[in-house]
């Protein structure tokens, strides 16, 4: 764009803007510049690390499909004080504030009073926020407390957004110079309410070029080979590329900018299909996607049925699998067959077999699939074995080998892996690569090479 066309631009948002009323002037010109978030976790749990900040990663994510970039994440105790300092802080610098944490009934519940302080706004009660605080007792068939009701106090001014899953509502506060969201603490309650209440309103609200994104999720493939394949596509220069790794996982994030909607989301889709084509089987799913759901629904619509025997992950497969809801669908049953005998016993893998080969081997681990399925008479046997440390490694067998295989009707296949790390992440790893190694066999996909 010319200078020209830039100033012509400028004119005519600057005319809608002195022609509109004082909010929608705000509006107007608050977001036809870049976002400047910050997001503000509150609870001393987070603090002493008592509970992992899934939250603020959650809505950074979200909060990048808009285009919209955090530039600050701050966690702060249970504490008025500290807690007004930080939204003081927050207020000054930023044009978006996003808390999660503190709005439930409790004496630690500090944040509706903190932002009122804050802003100097007198706490008011909200009729639609006490009426549902009601509804959420009755229906719940528990007694109402007095001390429920401190939830329907919001500050001067603010919309109180409802929470379907909690009684703690959030809140959404238009300042002169400064959009102030509130969500609860609670992951469940604080996804529904940014996903259901406040994101309609965020992009009702964006202005300026349009915006598409989308997410790839991919495992098994590290960011180098990632990167080199993207640089081989080419991809137009106005959709941005963002690559976010896990264990054994990298989330590739696309962000078309456009001038319309429209336009936007037809380069969104062009890039998405092209990098889905270029990571061919490493791409298992979008989104907000886990791989266990994934595996989840590739099972039900396969009619499979899947059968477990975990011994150095303890059961952490079995655990992610049944964290679906519905997976009692496919999921037969798993066996913690950590010591030798309950491989032989329960699993029938040969005494011969342990002995010569030991228990982290690929003939025993074969052996463990093989039983999982002919003992639960289901589709798919998947068997893990292997060193997790810190001790009991070798030369030979150093800590962090894994054998993992996979039995099926087209046969059984073995995978070795070397991981790294401590014990809980060589088991976190592990579980990965084995629930990936189910997908793998439930899409008929080959499974990886070392």
């Amino acid at each position: 764009m010319g200078q020209r066309e830039r100033f012509v631009e400028a004119c005519i948002i600057l005319r809608a803007c002195l022609g509109a009323n004082p909010a929608t002037r705000r509006l107007a010109l608050l977001y036809n510049a870049p976002m400047r978030v910050e997001l503000l976790t509150i609870g001393s749990e987070v603090i002493r690390g008592a509970t992992l900040n899934t939250n603020a990663a959650y809505l950074a994510r979200r909060l990048g499909s808009l285009g919209w970039i955090g530039r600050r994440q701050v966690t702060v105790p249970d504490e008025p004080a500290a807690l007004r300092a930080a939204l003081r802080e927050a207020l000054e610098r930023a044009q978006v504030v996003i808390t999660t944490g503190g709005l439930g009934p409790t004496f630690d519940d500090v944040t509706a009073a903190a932002i009122a302080a804050a802003t100097g706004l007198p706490l008011v009660p909200s009729g639609s926020a006490a009426a549902h605080v009601r509804r959420f007792y009755k229906a719940h068939h528990r007694r109402l407390q007095r001390a429920a009701l401190r939830q329907a106090l919001v500050p001067a001014g603010a919309a109180a957004l409802p929470n379907a899953l909690g009684t703690a509502p959030g809140l959404w506060l238009q300042l002169p110079h400064t959009l102030l969201i509130a969500l609860p603490g609670v992951p469940g309650e604080m996804r529904w309410v940014f996903e259901h209440a406040v994101l309609p309103r965020l992009r009702r609200l964006a202005r300026g070029p349009a915006l598409a994104a989308s997410m790839i999720r991919t495992v098994g493939i590290v960011e180098l080979r990632i990167e080199h394949a993207l640089r081989r596509l080419r991809l137009p220069a106005n959709v941005e590329v963002g690559l976010y790794p896990h264990l054994q996982a990298v989330d590739v994030q696309l962000t078309a900018t456009a001038p319309t909607a429209r336009q936007a989301a037809r380069t969104l889709r062009q890039a998405d299909r092209a990098v889905r084509r270029a990571l061919g089987a490493f791409v298992y799913g979008s989104g907000e996607d886990t791989l266990e759901a994934v595996v989840g629904r590739l099972c039900v619509a396969r009619r499979a049925t899947v059968a477990l025997a975990e011994s150095c992950t303890g059961g952490l497969v079995a655990k992610r699998l049944t964290d679906v809801a519905g997976s009692s669908r496919y999921m037969r049953g798993g066996i913690v067959a950590y010591h030798n005998d309950m491989k032989r016993k329960l699993l029938g893998v040969p005494a011969h077999l342990l002995s010569r080969h030991g228990a982290v081997s690929p003939q025993v681990v074969r052996a463990m699939a093989e039983g999982a399925r002919r003992l639960t008479g289901a589709s798919v046997g998947l068997s893990i074995t292997g060193i997790a440390g810190p001790s009991g490694g070798s030369a030979k067998k150093p800590v962090g080998l894994v054998y993992l295989a996979v039995a099926d009707r087209r046969g059984t296949r073995v995978l070795r892996r070397q991981f790294h790390g401590d014990r809980a992440g060589i088991r976190a790893q592990a579980a990965q690569v084995a629930l990936d190694g189910l997908r793998r066999s439930l899409s008929a996909l080959p499974l990886p090479a070392p």
